[in-house]
């Protein structure tokens, strides 16, 4: 199977840095060995789940390891406990679209797929607080043996989160050493441009990282400082477009004032194009069709 490194494509959005790492099938093999505790050897087939502009924009990176598994990694930086949710909409769409025979799917014979293993690498600042987030805590209806069930593990990659994923993957305990100094950098007084070139610098006389970084510095300093844009830019559309809705349906007191104001959120998610529709859905509760129409 041809290694994948780094692959610059037409898609609209902005490539990450945990998106582009990891999607080197060596890394991503690493990864998947230090958070699920397997010894899959490095000749491995790994087969990256296709990059098309519909579904990249959505999921982080997801590959087929051997014929066996498909595995999909999250990164967030932010606590969401919608993960399974959305994570449930993409695999059903990678097995709809690349993998399934559909015309095998009317047959007698059981279709066999990949073993689907999901997990989000978290490194907010605050604690995740859940080490396994199941799609069935969405039911309104409980039931002791859902019909339908989708079970993410959560893996704080933080430094010093004791998480074992972190002492197994080097890639892994690189890119978690170099967000952390970037973070305390920034603690001390550095500007975030100040703050991201001394990170790079450090983890490069030190060994971390070294060929990535050297072989793409500038490119890395980009995708870190879109990363912070876009956080920042997220949290502060939110809690303003929030605000205003609340606003809004104060003065109006009804619950058509409420109903505005959530449109209001929605229609300045949309229009500032940070966030993808499904993320506008959770935020809002609002339709996929309510939204496209604003």
């Amino acid at each position: 199977m041809e290694n994948t490194s780094i692959q610059k494509t037409n898609r609209s959005y902005k490539d990450t840095l945990f998106r582009t790492l990891f999607s080197d099938s060596n890394n991503f093999l690493e990864l998947y060995n230090a958070v699920a505790d397997e010894h899959y050897p490095a000749d491995t087939p790994v087969t990256p789940c296709p990059s098309n502009e519909m579904l990249a924009r959505y999921n982080d990176v997801a590959a087929c390891i051997g014929d066996q598994l498909i595995v999909f990694f999250e990164h967030q930086s932010t606590r969401s406990v919608n993960m399974p949710l959305r994570l449930l909409t993409y695999v059903t769409d990678i097995l709809n679209i690349h993998i399934i025979d559909k015309d095998a799917l009317y047959g007698n014979t059981q279709v066999m797929i990949p073993t689907p293993k999901f997990y989000v690498m978290y490194n907010g600042a605050q604690p995740f607080g859940i080490k396994e987030l199941r799609l069935s805590d969405a039911f309104l209806v409980k039931d002791d043996e859902p019909a339908l069930e989708l079970n993410a593990k959560v893996i704080d990659i933080n430094p010093g989160s004791g998480e074992a994923a972190l002492l197994r993957s080097t890639a892994l305990q690189g890119y978690s050493y170099l967000i952390s100094e970037i973070r305390s950098n920034q603690n001390i007084g550095m500007t975030r441009d100040m703050a991201i070139i001394a990170a790079m610098d450090s983890c490069i006389n030190q060994g971390i990282l070294t060929n990535f970084l050297t072989d793409h510095y500038s490119e890395v300093q980009k995708m870190l400082n879109w990363e912070y844009d876009a956080d920042a830019e997220k949290r502060v559309l939110y809690n303003e477009a929030h605000a205003e809705g609340r606003e809004e349906g104060r003065e109006e007191g009804r619950e058509e004032g409420r109903e505005e104001g959530i449109l209001l959120i929605a229609r300045k998610l949309k229009k500032a194009g940070i966030l993808p529709l499904n993320e506008i859905v959770e935020i809002t509760g609002l339709s996929e069709t309510v939204i496209k129409e604003l």
